[in-house]
């Protein structure tokens, strides 16, 4: 593709040679030579443009793909897991996202931590609460296919004392005058005092607004110190955000520039202990 991309360029530049030192020798024979090196110059100019736009986009994708292959490095070596972790892609939270979770379970340890999805994070967040001794995470998990296989790793991994993951199918529920769908309310029903709240699904392919009721669910069952985090925010989860900031203004929230990005609800003003830069 290089090659013949190279050879459409020559072909260019050449005809805007013959172009240029044509039409300046019928003008002025003197100046020709220069009218043509111009106008190749300037043909050169453009395509060294394009290639030049062309290759920003991957080069940026590139850079990013070397940070999070960075933070895996260092998950692993700050985590320390007994087995291999399933892939850190798709839909499983980002390398960077993980030395987060790591970080505010380090410093906020946690007695309860409820997350809805379940996955390599619910993994992770066991293993830094083995390293405490001391706490729980209740994965709730729409897909029984997917609830079973976190349940299958939590075992691998030694952690079933430290995590559990619970069925929770979507259902209607009525907020405020409104109709959502969200984890059916008996897995939350005897939830208390709960620490830190992961919020990372249900995918957004399964509908819309499907993370509203998240908070509306779970903040009045948050302790005192009790924090909130939302992973991966695209245009939905923001316009979220937005209406929660007017519905929950007790609430301070502070958006990073994760990966995937990722917002920490708290009510203290330092909601959060990241390492990442905010937006």
């Amino acid at each position: 593709m290089l090659d013949r991309h190279g050879l459409v360029v020559a072909a260019r530049a050449g005809a805007a040679t013959l172009a240029a030192g044509a039409f300046a020798y019928v003008l002025r024979p003197s100046i020709a030579p220069l009218c043509a090196v111009a106008g190749a110059t300037g043909v050169l100019a453009f395509e060294l443009s394009r290639v030049a736009k062309t290759l920003a986009y991957p080069l940026a994708l590139l850079e990013t793909d070397l940070g999070q292959a960075e933070a895996l490095i260092a998950l692993y070596a700050t985590l320390g897991p007994r087995r291999a972790l399933p892939p850190l892609r798709g839909y499983a939270i980002s390398p960077d996202f993980a030395l987060v979770l790591m970080q505010l379970i380090d410093d906020h340890r946690p007695e309860l931590v409820v997350e809805t999805g379940s996955g390599v994070s619910t993994l992770i967040m066991a293993y830094r609460l083995e390293r405490l001794g001391r706490g729980t995470v209740i994965a709730l998990d729409h897909d029984p296919v997917f609830a079973a296989r976190t349940r299958s790793e939590l075992e691998r991994h030694g952690l079933t004392a430290y995590a559990k993951v619970l069925d929770a199918p979507l259902e209607p529920l009525a907020l405020r005058g409104q109709t959502y769908r969200w984890h059916a309310q008996r897995a939350v029903a005897d939830l208390r005092d709960i620490d830190l709240v992961v919020d990372d699904g249900p995918p957004r392919e399964l509908g819309d607004w499907l993370r509203y009721a998240s908070l509306p669910m779970l903040a009045p069952k948050l302790s005192a110190r009790g924090m909130f985090v939302m992973n991966m925010l695209g245009a939905e989860e923001r316009t979220i955000l937005s209406r929660w900031q007017d519905e929950y203004p007790e609430l301070h929230q502070q958006v990073f520039a994760t990966r995937k990005g990722h917002a920490i609800l708290s009510r203290q003003s330092s909601a959060s202990r990241s390492e990442s830069a905010p937006q």
